[in-house]
């Protein structure tokens, strides 16, 4: 019986960063079933076999893409992404099967029938329940990553991939690495500015309908949010295609501005909303602007506060606690030029969360400043005040340390600060009456 296949193993994947996506998968391990198991056990075994040989000598010559050659593809070749021989090398072997299986094949109509017969079979693998997890990730994310005689993405891998992430049937971590096939595609589109932009970015679209107005239940709430943020950076890029028809990115557009004003969604995805919204502004599609820069001066309160509230909690484990992170308590210490032991300021946030939040600020201000040329009032009041978030955004990436935050936040939201307790005055102990009671929460 085959393990059903599983989302994500951490929630680290509400980063869209597919590389560590990867990673992550690459770790886990699952048993591989095929009805024919490959004789080669790893890439290696494969490229120093005298059928490898013999098949990239064949088709080097001008051959054509015979049965033998075929078999050799599928039977050998494309089972490489999903054996346990290349758990830890998923990307190499993509990179490996495209050059010894595809760069090698001279003849036009020959490079084509070995395309299209991988085309076919990696979208079979990507919906497979009979191969690991990592297996049909891999051979969707190959998919996306095919190339033609000429160098340039796969448009024959354009429709199956779409129907692949618009298919609520197929496991959603599968879904989400046809996606990024997806987004390299439309990156490929607006860099080639060739005639078949229009026709496959109208291939991808409905895809991206599905994604944003995906129903709650239909996904877990990580793979949603990771798909719904990578369907508003593909949109974004689709508006630059599509600039003589942006019209028919209004059902993304309206189902954007839904997602932006729902406060119970994470604020990283409400900020690719407000991008996507404020580039669809700048093409001609009508938006409320309005609305949209409300929301966007929320969501600079509620990032700070985010990061804010991750200072709070580690002050407050190192009160209960009575421990600091380097492990002891008191004043963090370092030493001066003299080698003499100085106080230094101590910094309760991470590294990383002056990053993210730097990188929400700087992002909410470019939107608004795109979406303050929609108004006729208040125009400048808006591109002022993006220049202001704007410019502690920056501060943030460049001085990160509590005090940055804290000045940001002072800025923007004082509402929200925690003001110290005062110590109490010292009580004349002749005065007491009851004995005091020991706080566990103060022992050292």
């Amino acid at each position: 019986m085959f393990m059903k296949k599983l989302l994500f193993l951490n929630r680290s994947l509400s980063i869209p960063h597919v590389g560590l996506f990867l990673l992550i998968l690459a770790c886990y391990t699952d048993s591989v079933s095929a009805q024919n198991e490959p004789r080669y056990k790893n890439m290696a075994s494969l490229e120093a076999s005298n059928e490898m040989k013999a098949y990239q000598k064949d088709l080097r010559s001008g051959a054509q893409f015979a049965e033998k050659h075929q078999q050799l593809l599928l039977n050998e070749g494309l089972p490489q992404l999903f054996i346990d021989g290349n758990r830890l090398d998923r990307a190499q072997v993509r990179q490996r099967l495209e050059k010894i299986f595809f760069e090698s094949i001279a003849d036009s109509a020959a490079h084509k029938k070995a395309t299209d017969t991988a085309v076919q079979q990696l979208t079979t693998l990507a919906r497979s329940e009979q191969i690991s997890i990592n297996g049909s990730i891999n051979a969707a994310l190959f998919l996306g990553d095919l190339r033609d005689k000429q160098g340039q993405l796969l448009t024959t891998a354009t429709q199956p991939l779409s129907e692949i992430v618009s298919d609520d049937s197929v496991t959603p971590s599968v879904r989400i690495a046809a996606l990024t096939g997806l987004g390299k595609k439309i990156q490929a589109l607006k860099a080639s500015g060739g005639t078949n932009q229009l026709s496959e970015a109208d291939i991808i679209l409905p895809a991206l309908s599905t994604i944003v107005a995906l129903p709650t239940e239909s996904v877990p709430p990580v793979g949603r949010d990771w798909m719904q943020r990578q369907a508003f950076k593909v949109s974004s890029d689709m508006l630059e295609i599509m600039d003589d028809s942006p019209q028919k990115l209004e059902v993304v557009v309206k189902n954007a501005a839904i997602i932006l004003k729902n406060s119970n969604r994470s604020i990283d995805l409400r900020i690719r909303a407000v991008v996507f919204l404020s580039n669809s502004a700048r093409v001609g599609i009508t938006v409320p602007a309005n609305e949209i820069l409300t929301v966007a001066e929320e969501l600079v309160k509620e990032s700070l506060r985010d990061a804010y509230g991750i200072i709070q909690d580690k002050k407050f484990e190192e009160e209960v606690t009575g421990l600091s992170d380097m492990g002891m308590g008191g004043e963090m210490m370092g030493y001066d030029g003299m080698g003499m032991p100085v106080e230094t300021e101590k910094n309760y946030l991470p590294i990383t969360y002056f990053v993210r939040a730097s990188w929400r600020l700087i992002t909410l201000a470019d939107s608004m400043t795109r979406l303050a040329q929609q108004l006729d009032n208040n125009k400048d009041q808006y591109e002022e005040s993006a220049k202001r978030i704007r410019s502690y955004g920056v501060k943030l990436y460049e001085e990160p340390k509590d005090s940055s935050l804290m000045s940001a936040l002072e800025a923007f939201d004082p509402e929200s600060i925690v003001t110290e307790a005062d110590d109490p005055e010292p009580e004349d102990p002749d005065k007491e009456t009851t004995p005091k009671k020991l706080s566990p929460f103060k022992l050292r």
